[in-house]
């Protein structure tokens, strides 16, 4: 298994998502990390938390059960990301204390000793390993990986049960896919899996996160992604990926033409939240913006896209230019920044200082440095719960266990009148 320690706790924070509450004895130290790393990335930045509001919260929000929490406290006092203010007979409160900028998954990684995970959590990681990658068939992936076959169907049955694996029957094939790093037109895409081959899939979409926001047209003219020459195969492959909805490219309009500008796959829900989802858009239209200074300018080239968007971040506003109002208009459009004119057909922009723009605006060079999204999986409301005091979170649990009721109530008397309609006939 070749996972470093970051993706050993990024995939162990997937699976505890997957999982929930269901009780998987395969997995024992992953749960833990999982946890750990759940709760670690919610807290980051959090003033002090009573206990009894974390308990409730991390139940609520997280499927971390009681008994399970003080195991993942534990955890996390080992790695000091808290501080416990305890009586003699139970925990007061959690000071929160992990680290603003470092990587949290890297260190709650390095957490399990050499060993320490079983044959079954060694299994998944491999798996899952594969799977961010690109989709797999899953004789191949099982012959490749060289895991015991009993081992490896089990780790996909509780894949499949925790819904983070998923089996698609196409072209005569077993087509494994995870709806975790890959969210859209999943049938289509264990097609191309099937007809294409796993291989080329995964070359191409290495290219992509290598080169993302690239726009399409220069693509299919020149066979290239960042300098990256293109076989005829992987330049069709990106085309159909595209055509068919699975790398959703943002389409925006310059002057009198469309251009798509291409980037790796949407995540799913576990590593892209939905209340983030706007955010990730957001982030793609500032990249888009630009790629297309950068590499379709009408008249004054981009020269460092990075190095534009740090500007904005750091200063606010860019410098005036001729083509600001066409470059950036769809920024304007999703309100990430007004366009301010400064005279001879010359504007600036200036960024809306919002909590959401600073985070859409962040992403974006982060996808343009590393190719990846983070710190996306942040489940705002828990962040909100954990603030509050105990009886809001109370409450929301309260309001959530009378919609289930009512819907029960509902249920039991439509079947009752149901009932009732038969004895009459």
């Amino acid at each position: 298994m070749n996972l470093d320690k970051k993706q050993a706790a990024e995939f162990a924070f997937d699976i505890q998502n997957g999982v929930g509450r269901t009780d998987i004895p395969d997995f024992d130290i992953l749960r833990n990390v999982g946890m750990a790393a759940s709760l670690a990335v919610h807290i980051r930045g959090l003033g002090e938390i009573e206990y009894e509001v974390l308990r409730k919260v991390s139940d609520y929000y997280f499927d971390i059960p009681s008994y399970a929490l003080k195991i993942v406290l534990d955890i996390l006092a080992e790695l000091e990301f808290i501080q416990l203010i305890t009586t003699p007979t139970k925990i007061k409160k959690v000071i929160p204390q992990v680290p603003r900028f470092q990587d949290i998954y890297a260190i709650i990684g390095s957490y399990p000793k050499p060993g320490d995970f079983n044959e079954h959590e060694q299994a998944i990681l491999a798996i899952l390993g594969e799977l961010y990658k690109k989709p797999d068939n899953k004789d191949r992936l099982l012959n490749l990986s060289g895991i015991e076959p009993k081992v490896f169907n089990r780790c996909i049955t509780i894949g499949s049960i925790g819904g983070f694996i998923r089996e698609h029957r196409a072209r005569e094939k077993s087509i494994l896919v995870s709806p975790y790093y890959f969210a859209d037109n999943l049938d289509s895409l264990a097609d191309i899996v099937a007809k294409s081959g796993a291989s080329e899939i995964e070359n191409v979409l290495k290219i992509i996160r290598k080169n993302q926001g690239w726009p399409l047209s220069l693509i299919e003219q020149q066979s290239e992604v960042g300098g990256i020459k293109l076989n005829d195969v992987q330049r069709s492959l990106i085309t159909t990926l595209a055509s068919e909805g699975i790398l959703k490219p943002p389409t925006i309009k310059f002057s009198n033409r469309s251009e798509s500008f291409i980037f790796t796959p949407y995540p799913g829900s576990s590593r892209l939240n939905a209340s983030n989802r706007e955010i990730y858009e957001r982030a793609m239209i500032l990249v888009s913006s630009v790629r297309k200074g950068q590499l379709l300018p009408d008249q004054y080239k981009i020269r460092s896209p990075i190095k534009i968007l740090e500007a904005l971040k750091s200063r606010g506003h860019l410098k005036s230019n001729s083509e600001a109002d066409v470059q950036y208009k769809n920024l304007v459009v999703l309100k990430v920044a007004y366009l301010k004119p400064i005279g001879n057909s010359r504007w600036e922009l200036h960024l809306h200082n919002t909590e959401e723009n600073t985070q859409a605006l962040n992403l974006a060079i982060d996808i343009l440095r590393t190719g990846e999204i983070s710190n996306m999986e942040v489940n705002k409301e828990a962040r909100i719960a954990l603030s509050k005091d105990e009886k809001y979170i109370q409450s929301i649990i309260a309001s959530t266990e009378l919609r289930e009721r009512k819907k029960q109530d509902i249920s039991e008397q439509a079947a009752l009148e149901f009932q009732k309609l038969l004895l009459l006939y």
